[in-house]
């Protein structure tokens, strides 16, 4: 009888603690390749960082990148900075990402909301650029869909306060 109620009490005891005993954060950070398909073709290469709770109800996951591209047909370099974040271990991924683009005579800013997929190191993207102030004559991607491969170089753990 005293192990049945050992039994059932010692789970009740761990839960109603303040600070879960199990959960940590997992940062994580390295390099990225990617490829932007729009209008146009861009290749994309970056660093994220990524920090994921480790816990069994709700675990969130952030990440901010940067990066630099290049669209061959329309000849425009660009700069991206994002941050998305993932609400719990199966979900969509919601974000935001500021660009610069430039044709190395005029340049232009934009923002753009993104929704996409993460799986593994694989993460797909789509979002639509707003440019408020486009470079005249020159088509580059509004409307896109990414896909990036993250390396993961290095990983810490450690234990939420």
């Amino acid at each position: 009888m005293k192990y049945l109620l050992l039994v059932l009490f010692v789970p009740y005891f761990v839960v109603a603690q303040h600070t879960r005993p199990f959960e940590l954060k997992k940062i994580q950070s390295g390099p990225y390749v990617g490829v932007q398909q729009g209008k146009h073709i861009a290749l994309e290469l970056g660093f994220e960082k990524r920090i994921k709770e480790i816990k069994l109800i709700r675990p969130h996951a952030h990440a901010c990148n940067v990066g630099a591209n290049y669209d061959f047909k329309a000849g425009l370099l660009g700069a991206d900075a994002g941050y998305w974040f993932r609400p719990s271990r199966i979900s969509f991924t919601m974000g935001v990402q500021a660009a610069v683009r430039t044709n190395f005579e005029k340049s232009s800013f934009g923002l753009s909301p993104t929704i996409g997929y993460k799986i593994w190191f694989l993460h797909a993207n789509a979002g639509y650029y707003l440019y408020p102030n486009p470079i005249p004559g020159v088509q580059t991607n509004r409307l896109f869909i990414q896909l990036r491969m993250v390396f993961t170089e290095k990983t810490r753990v450690r234990k939420t306060p």
